[in-house]
């Protein structure tokens, strides 16, 4: 063992050696970038005197500086700079100082006006946002991999660069080992000419003048290590002054375009005060794109709207013209109306083309084989355009989503063309071509899980489903699952220790692309929108406690507009029967009736509703905007089974429970609210916050809501500092720890969760978070006691704090986070707000995928 460790030890040593043998003459190994330095007007301005001064006395320079205006280097993206040019092009002119500002600036805050601070309160607050998003911009374009960089880090890298080693140990290695080491381990030097950095100074320039920084310059120096061969990157950016927009004229677009712009329900990207930006520009160009093709334009392109800029008139402002370009063609001028339609389907094989149909609406349909693939319906509820009526944008977008959403096409193309060809024509024709996917999907997964509790065993997961199934887009999916546990350890109650406990369980279901309701079904809706119905069957064994079987039934619609989410449990049929409990179970249950309330036998037939709505930059990473997400829930059980109950058996025995199939039916209504709420303060810090409440009410002879409707706090996504079912209800500290997890769940619930997260190197983030909440029970237990859900017991909140990393790999996050209590809700025997016995009391650990929220 200590051998294997010497020759590790050695690898390791000689990795971070001899990497620069093989670097060619006039070249530098690239070792990252040292730092990227912003600097304002004033601070360069201050920097240059002192560097000034020292170069006076006599003072040496230790690094080699570079302009973005020299002889430019070859590189990669050098194609990415010409864009350089056309926004000089734009900027041109002689700029002078935004003198007014300045004269603010340089004065006293005592000495300023309420007019006057406002003003600069204003322009300060422009400054930052655009500097926020400029700088996340150049970051991204100085940004280059070394060798061995440390979790895609541009400045940090492991200290032992392997595949550098081997690359100039193995280059010329006559042996097959050798080549074999090369080709498999050995990583090209990345060299400082390869990075070009004059090139990226170049781009990060440009950058700044987009966003209104047109005195801005990047410059770049080449910092010597030790190794003559090797040097590193300081980049400089010289921000100055931000240029704002001051007055924007929209001209000569006509009159009626004009009227379609000043009528239109979107506000306008561009005000005034504002901070110059490019990107602002192109988005106005966007938006009257949108607004143009929204009213048949169909021709229409963003680059038909031009900018004109001044930049003299008013020191530091731009005065900005909106207007059409000169020499648009006629087509982009002409409003458009809808014509035929022509429908291409083609099999997975690419069979010729044998059949064909035109329907009475003017649709044609062409495939291959005696059978239409998908029927006449599918397409017409697919397609949101109306013949004889305007082209419209948003039209052509619901089509194409939800032909995407009909899950049984491989690819779909999507084209308009002018029904003839004369200068008059301001007809369209819409052309598709789909192509159909496979029918069958299969997938088959396995699993292992390891408790808390010791036990261990493994699941496998089979699903079938057949798309198009009835050549209408429907989907039919059959799925069978199954698993089971041993129980290892102390705990292990059985004298051979087989097979402990396991669960069979089956599913069938059939998903429709559109609603299935009286009068909606055949409707041309403009969103997207499914219809899902399934049964289910599912066998639990618990050895030693119990055996349960959960029959169920649904109904689902869901329906997406705009950024509005909705899903409706039209029914949802569960029935909960409880079979062979032993002597143990009975024992738990008789000590604490409340878990046999929640787990009889019992018949949940229920209504739901969900909603999310979610802000237009919640999916994506942005440094400079904030974002919410809210989830709305409401689910009603036996409401309307208690009023056909009543309806069938009106001589039914007061005071007695109503039964439906022999059992107990529950009554409840359950609502939640969940809010999620993110502001980033800069490219690398960003707060996320989280509130929930919920409420879960029984009645009707029932005194506990079924067990899987309750609520809960602890683990990966709750309170971290306690693991799942630790806490609550409210100060209840169960006495019996084999049936904790079942007992510590109530019927209302409050949690707030904040997260301060830092991205620390590459893709590697931390975070920092505090976490707080519990739940609580709406009827008094005196099994149970302080759970109840008074003014005094809601000072009784559990309280977390931890740290925790995560790992971006693109397409998942990786994250393990420490949890740490600070308070416990229950006594302790501890006085104190920090009221653990024992630090390690409140410690949990949690590995899971994803943010927690």
């Amino acid at each position: 063992m200590k051998r294997l460790l010497y020759i590790f030890i050695m690898v390791l040593a000689l990795a971070g050696c001899a990497t620069t043998e093989r670097i060619p003459d006039g070249e530098q190994l690239y070792l990252g970038i040292k730092s990227i330095k912003y600097e304002t007007a004033q601070e360069h301005a201050h920097h240059n005197a002192t560097v000034h001064d020292a170069s006076a006395s006599g003072s040496a320079a230790t690094t080699s500086a570079h302009s973005a205006d020299s002889n430019e280097e070859p590189g990669v993206i050098a194609s990415i700079a010409d864009a350089y040019e056309k926004v000089q092009g734009l900027i041109s002119g002689n700029l002078t100082e935004t003198a007014d500002i300045h004269q603010l600036k340089e004065k006293r805050r005592s000495e300023l006006t309420r007019e006057e601070r406002k003003l600069l309160a204003i322009h300060e607050q422009a400054e930052a946002e655009a500097l926020a998003t400029a700088k996340e911009e150049i970051d991204a374009a100085l940004a280059y991999e070394p060798n061995g960089a440390l979790f895609g880090s541009s400045m940090w890298t492991t200290p032992w660069k392997f595949g550098l080693w081997t690359y100039n140990h193995y280059a010329d290695s006559p042996t097959r080992f050798g080549r074999w080491m090369f080709r498999k381990f050995g990583e090209q030097p990345v060299l400082i000419s390869t990075v070009a950095p004059q090139t990226r100074a170049k781009i990060a320039t440009n950058t700044l003048h987009n966003y209104g920084y047109f005195r801005g310059n990047v410059d770049y120096s080449i910092v010597e290590s030790r190794d003559p061969k090797a040097s590193r990157l300081a980049y400089h950016v010289t921000t100055g002054p931000v240029f704002h927009l001051d007055s924007i004229e929209y001209r000569s677009f006509g009159a009626k375009a004009d009227s379609l712009i000043a009528a239109s329900n979107t506000k306008p990207l561009l005000r005034s005060g504002d901070a110059f930006s490019v990107v602002n520009l192109n988005a106005e160009q966007t938006r009257i794109e949108n607004i143009m093709r929204e009213n048949g334009y169909y021709y229409w392109s963003p680059s038909y709207t031009t900018f004109q800029a001044d930049t003299i008139a008013v020191p530091g402002y731009v005065q900005l013209r909106v207007l059409p370009k000169a020499g648009i063609p006629d087509e982009a001028l002409t409003p458009y109306v809808i014509g035929d339609t022509h429908i291409t389907i083609r099999d997975e094989k690419g069979s010729p083309l044998d059949h064909h149909l035109t329907s009475r609406r003017g649709t044609t349909y062409l495939w291959s084989g005696e059978t239409m693939p998908a029927k006449p319906r599918l397409w017409r509820s697919a397609i949101t355009h109306r013949r004889g009526r305007p082209f419209r944008q948003s039209d052509q977008a619901a089509t194409i989503s939800k032909l995407a959403a009909l899950g049984i096409l491989s690819s779909i193309d999507v084209n308009y063309t002018p029904h003839d060809t004369t200068a008059l024509c301001d007809t369209l024709d819409i052309y598709i071509n789909a192509t159909m996917g496979r029918p069958y999907d299969s997938s088959f997964e396995v699993n292992a899980t390891l408790k808390s509790s010791q036990q261990l065993g493994p699941g496998v997961r089979y699903e079938l489903a057949k798309r198009n199934a009835f050549r209408g887009g429907e989907t039919v999916a059959w799925d069978i699952y199954g698993s089971y546990e041993w129980q290892l350890g102390r705990r292990r109650t059985d004298a051979k220790g087989i097979l402990n406990s396991f669960e069979l369980g089956s599913s069938a279901k059939i998903e429709i692309p559109r609603f299935v309701f009286p009068f909606v079904s055949r409707r041309r809706l403009r969103f997207p929108s499914t219809t899902k119905f399934e049964i289910e069957a599912d066998w639990k064994n618990r050895s030693g406690f119990f055996q349960m079987f959960d029959f169920g039934a649904d109904i689902t619609y869901n329906w997406q507009k705009g950024r509005f989410k909705h899903e409706w449990d039209a029914i949802d049929l569960d029935y909960y029967k409880l079979n062979n409990t032993t002597p143990a179970f009975d024992e738990i249950v008789e000590a604490n009736p409340a878990i046999y309330a929640s787990m009889r036998n019992i018949f949940v037939p229920s209504i739901g509703y969900s909603m999310i709505f979610a802000s237009h930059n919640s999916a994506t990473a942005s440094t400079t905007n904030s974002s919410y997400w809210l989830q709305l829930t409401a689910k009603e059980a036996g409401n309307v089974t208690d009023v056909l109950h009543r309806v069938c058996y009106p001589k039914h025995e007061a005071g007695t429970p109503r039964t439906i199939f022999g059992s107990h039916f529950a009554q409840f209504v359950k609502t939640t609210a969940e809010v999620h709420y993110t502001h980033p303060f800069n490219d690398r810090f960003t707060l996320a916050t989280r509130a929930f409440g919920g409420i879960i009410v029984s009645y009707g002879g029932n005194d506990a809501a079924p067990y899987a409707e309750q609520f809960y706090i602890g683990g990966a996504n709750s309170i971290r500092a306690f693991t799942v079912r630790t806490a609550g209800p409210g100060g209840y500290r169960t006495p019996n720890a084999k049936y904790a997890y079942i007992d510590q769940t109530g019927d209302f619930k409050l949690e707030a969760n904040a997260e301060l997260r830092a991205r620390l190197v590459g893709s590697l983030h931390g975070a920092v978070f505090l976490d707080a909440g519990n739940v609580w029970l709406l009827k008094k237990d005196p099994l149970r006691p302080d759970a109840e859900l008074l003014a005094a017991n809601l000072r009784r909140i559990a309280l977390g704090t931890g740290l925790g990393i995560r790992y971006d790999l693109d397409f998942l996050i990786l994250r393990f986070d420490v949890g740490i209590g600070l308070h416990a809700p229950y006594d302790t025997g501890r006085r104190g707000f920090y009221n653990f016995e024992r630090f390690r009391d409140g410690v949990a650990y949690h590995f899971a995928i994803g943010y927690p929220f």
